[in-house]
């Protein structure tokens, strides 16, 4: 309260009193955003991995109606992991997908299935992926041009006879090291024979649950677990972890 000069007064703030005010709101404002945006990204992680975990017991329902066969298309692990999950992305024109009726959608797909069901298929923190080794990006999104946001390990972490393609679960030596499908940001030192270059290099970068590291992302195994780790080149390679390998059989 203030008291006037003729012995009445007033309610309220003076102009500096305002200041100090909205001086100390943006202090408080700058310490607690950092905050937030962490909790959002942790979230968004946390909703990412929980969507992979659902898709990969998709699989495993697939697996046994097909004679514990993975999933493995005509024409190479290339079309297979195309062919996994998701909608119809910009690359890949088929309108089928191995896993799809196990999350109930049993029907052909479009570029325009982004809603309802669908959106299993896109990790909220797909920002898409842009050059590395290989001179492409995937932009906005994974989910728009691949039409998934997450890899099924077919070919090795490459376009090879390493990965799940053709296989059967038995032949799966270890299925709580070997993976089933990762966020493609996981896979980006992938392809290293397809497209050769310094291992360093990304095949492409992809910045979705880290700001700064490349390799990070959630991965579902074989056995249905879910981690999150980060894929490196030298550790010892690209197709193999401390505790994690692409490869059906085990590290090589």
């Amino acid at each position: 309260m203030q008291h006037l000069g003729n012995g009445t007064s007033r309610n309220g703030f003076t102009l500096i009193e305002l200041l100090v005010v909205i001086a100390i709101i943006a202090v408080l404002a700058s310490m607690l955003l950092p905050a937030l945006a962490k909790s959002k990204k942790t979230a968004q992680r946390i909703a990412c991995a929980s969507q992979l975990r659902q898709l990969g017991i998709a699989n495993t329902l697939y697996v046994d109606d097909q004679n514990e066969k993975f999933p493995t298309h005509v024409d190479g692990p290339v079309l297979s992991y195309y062919a996994w999950a998701g909608k119809r992305g910009t690359e890949y024109l088929a309108d089928e997908r191995f896993i799809n009726s196990y999350v109930t959608v049993d029907r052909k797909v479009t570029q325009k299935d982004n809603e309802g069901v669908f959106k299993v298929f896109r990790c909220p923190s797909d920002r898409g992926a842009v050059k590395g080794r290989w001179s492409g990006d995937r932009k906005p999104t994974l989910f728009d041009t691949f039409g998934c946001s997450y890899f099924y390990n077919s070919g090795g972490n490459e376009n090879g006879p390493l990965g799940l393609h053709g296989r059967k679960s038995g032949q799966i030596l270890v299925p709580s090291k070997v993976i089933l499908a990762n966020d493609y940001s996981f896979g980006a030192y992938g392809w290293l024979n397809s497209v050769p270059g310094s291992a360093s290099i990304p095949f492409q970068y992809s910045f979705w649950h880290h700001d700064k590291a490349v390799g990070w992302g959630n991965v579902v195994f074989v056995d249905s677990h879910i981690d999150y780790v980060q894929a490196t080149y030298n550790k010892p390679n690209f197709q193999n972890g401390v505790n994690w390998t692409f490869i059906f059989d085990g590290p090589r």
